[in-house]
């Protein structure tokens, strides 16, 4: 916004990094404890699965309504609302005494947290000048993985320490601050629109309908978020049984594989935050990235090498090809509509979500004790994001 100082966009940026932050965190602060969860409640593996993808599922439906509700209401009220609706749910998960009722209090954060993840892109788009927002995309990306990176080696000695239920306990204190912040510091961004949307709506250039998000670019985009999301949960979900349950390791150990993955993250998004080259190029070179590090670890596990370095290593491949598709994508689809930027953040929060949490219960349902489907599962999305960038690449200019 044109009235918003320098100074005051980027204590915005700050709080809504910190705040969109809390998704991941969320989510991925309870993989180590799967494990001691489903031994607490004598669950299944497909069962202790819905603890993430059940997450998952419920904040991909919730971002659908936060955008287009936020564009007519304004972004502060949502932010306000999904973080008192967050810390309720980490209250029902703490209290849990089955893992029925623990997956409702992880649906009820998902729900709330969903507002903060979405509004956090569309704040963004509505203080940053669309020529910039890829690079500020990129490094807040960066920013908001810090949190994850650290959360499940914290949440690995917790687990060993004190128990699963102290997760929920920290996420409660942690929603309950970012609500103050939020208060405080963060103004309204969006002046709500009356009436039909206007032309600015539309961007041009390979329209398959009159909806800007019916173009073959924004469609090319959507393909190659969604396929690598759906590898990378995939990856996350059958990892912490591999490394913990088949070759032995604790799960404070199995923290610090987030740590070296989150790197690898943060290496893709400084690549993508550089510049050196278009944003096709930049997606091109992630999907290739992508393929190599699948197509490695299936040969590791072809020749039967099975152990930390094979499952672990390869997969630095794939949060580096992460790291750059993700702030591309999300760049690509807040332009697609300048004055329905918060339906844009849904529609790629809700499949980048649900692509997740496909990616993640997959593996629930498929053979375990081997990484064999795991790597298949990986390669085939490596196929499907190299679609993506084709379709990228043949879209008319």
């Amino acid at each position: 916004m044109s009235d918003l100082g320098k100074a005051r966009t980027g204590t915005i940026i700050v709080i809504v990094t910190v705040i969109h932050a809390l998704s991941p965190l969320a989510m991925q602060i309870f993989v180590p404890a799967l494990p001691s969860i489903r031994e607490n409640f004598s669950a299944t593996v497909a069962d202790t699965q819905w603890v993430i993808s059940g997450f998952s599922a419920a904040l991909a439906f919730a971002m659908l309504a936060y955008g287009p509700v936020s564009d007519r209401f304004g972004r502060r009220r949502v932010v306000l609302l999904g973080l008192t609706v967050f810390c309720i749910g980490s209250a029902i998960s703490y209290w849990a005494d089955s893992l029925a009722i623990l997956v409702l209090g992880r649906v009820v954060q998902a729900i709330g947290v969903a507002a903060g993840s979405t509004m956090g892109r569309a704040v963004a788009a509505d203080v940053i000048p669309p020529e910039k927002l890829a690079r500020a995309v990129s490094f807040m990306t960066m920013a908001l993985v810090m949190g994850p990176m650290l959360a499940p080696v914290i949440a690995g000695y917790l687990v060993s320490t004190i128990g699963w239920r102290s997760i929920p306990l920290l996420l409660g204190a942690c929603s309950a601050l970012l609500l103050l912040m939020a208060i405080r510091w963060m103004p309204e961004t969006h002046k709500p629109q009356r009436g039909k949307p206007s032309a600015a709506d539309g961007n041009g250039g390979g329209a398959m309908g009159k909806s800007p998000f019916l173009t073959i670019g924004f469609i090319g985009h959507l393909t190659i978020l969604i396929a690598v999301q759906v590898g990378v949960y995939g990856y996350l979900s059958a990892s912490p049984y591999l490394v913990i349950d088949m070759l032995g390791y604790e799960p404070f150990h199995f923290g610090y594989v987030f740590v070296y993955l989150t790197l690898g993250y943060l290496l893709g998004t400084a690549f993508s935050g550089w510049g050196v080259l278009a944003s096709r190029g930049l997606l091109a070179c992630g999907i290739l990235s992508y393929a190599i590090g699948g197509g490695l670890m299936l040969g590791l596990v072809m020749n039967g090498v099975v152990n930390l370095y094979s499952i672990v290593g390869p997969a630095l491949m794939l949060s580096f090809a992460n790291g750059i598709s993700q702030p591309q994508c999300m760049a690509a689809a807040l332009s697609a509509a300048p004055t329905r930027r918060g339906a844009a953040s849904s529609i790629v929060g809700f499949s980048q979500i649900m692509a997740g949490g496909v990616g993640f219960q997959l593996m629930g349902w498929l053979p375990n004790g081997t990484p064999a489907p795991m790597t298949l599962l990986i390669c085939a999305c490596a196929l499907t994001g190299g679609i993506g960038v084709l379709m990228i690449y043949r879209r008319p200019q």
